[in-house]
């Protein structure tokens, strides 16, 4: 089969869909697929067989290179119309559609929680008429209720954004969650625990939670700061994987030594399983792949209802799921794991990364017969 990955930049280094892109590419063209790559900047693959057509888009700002990036790929993939086209965001011409990020229209209403009630109208409409958010709406609206690709929801909190946001038309959905390397995330890694808590300044017999994010103001980090104090009495510690902003660090500075920064960590499939809980009080996510990750290496989750990944948290049994930007309920959450009312991680039903892949490979091979 013949296969275009429509992506802005293809390097795993960049982020978590140009991860995703590079791997499914790979895997394609591992399975003997002929696999192309339409994009601003490429990294080299791996593969040698996966061809690189670069095109060129306005640098900046943001939205106009979106907005070219996608014209110009319309331009260059309307002549390669033997191929299937598989896009995850920022164009309008493809025939397989993964919103990697999920739904704009649902991130704006659900990231607008973080701000107070009283900002959050004045906030929301200084938003509405960015020329960013213009472009997005615009390119999802185009997508989804002009072009109507077969859209592969990575979650079930996506598939219902889509179909409540497409009304009358309903798009063919594809419920494929994301999936990880369980072989690399494991409870079999926490044979370095000792080590691990030693070396960030742990003790064994702390209780301690786990944070990991890149934008720590999205995933909720205020709010995490704000339930931790409600629970400091009990001697809770706090992990900080990822590079806080300066207003995060200020918030952490104000615990003393009861908070920790691990940096930007590439060993966190045994910083995991060293933990006691991941916390991840996020606005949105589209499925975060922490969650999974946490999951998979023993250990119990809190997230909230605005995260994809939450379809696999059970509430008393490996985690909690609680409403967005609910410190209280946050707090209360954090207190009941700590005292062992989670008793046991039971084993999530989310694929290997593989599985995941050969399921999208079908779909994008039964898209192509049927054109």
């Amino acid at each position: 089969m013949k296969i275009s990955f429509a992506i802005e930049k293809f390097d795993p280094k960049t982020g978590g869909a140009e991860r995703y892109c590079w791997d499914l590419a790979h895997f394609l063209a591992e399975k003997g697929h002929d696999v192309s790559v339409i994009c601003i900047k490429a990294s080299a693959p791996e593969n040698k067989g996966i061809a690189i057509h670069e095109i060129r888009a306005v640098k900046f700002p943001q939205a106009l290179r979106h907005l070219s990036f996608a014209f110009s790929h319309y331009l260059k993939a309307r002549k390669m119309k033997d191929r299937v086209h598989y896009g995850v965001g920022n164009t309008f011409y493809m025939n397989v559609y993964q919103p990697h990020g999920g739904l704009h229209a649902a991130w704006f209403e659900k990231e607008s929680q973080r701000y107070t009630e009283n900002w959050r109208p004045i906030i929301k409409l200084i938003k509405r008429l960015s020329l960013k958010d213009i472009v997005q709406r615009g390119l999802e609206w185009w997508t989804l209720k002009r072009t109507r690709p077969v859209v592969l929801a990575i979650s079930k909190m996506v598939e219902n954004d889509i179909r409540a946001y497409c009304g009358k038309y309903q798009p063919e959905i594809y419920l494929i969650p994301n999936g990880i390397d369980t072989g690399k995330y494991s409870s079999s890694k926490a044979s370095r625990r000792s080590s691990i808590r030693e070396f960030y300044g742990l003790k064994e017999s702390d209780f301690v939670f786990l944070f990991v994010a890149n934008n720590f103001i999205l995933k909720g980090f205020r709010v995490l700061t704000e339930a931790f104090g409600k629970i400091i009495k009990t001697g809770a510690r706090l992990l900080v994987a990822g590079e806080p902003d300066s207003m995060s660090r200020k918030l952490a500075d104000m615990f003393g030594d009861t908070i920790f920064f691990a940096g930007k960590s590439t060993d966190l499939d045994y910083i995991y399983p060293a933990c006691d809980c991941l916390v991840h009080p996020t606005f949105y996510d589209a499925c975060s792949l922490v969650v999974l990750e946490a999951l998979a290496s023993g250990i119990p989750v809190i997230t909230t209802s605005a995260n994809g990944a939450a379809m696999f948290v059970a509430n008393g049994k490996n985690g909690y799921v609680i409403p967005a930007a609910d410190v209280n309920a946050l707090s209360t959450a954090m207190e009941k794991v700590i005292s062992g009312e989670v008793p046991h991680v039971e084993k999530a039903s989310f694929d290997d990364s593989r599985a995941v892949f050969e399921k999208i490979e079908k779909v994008v091979i039964a898209k192509g017969q049927g054109r």
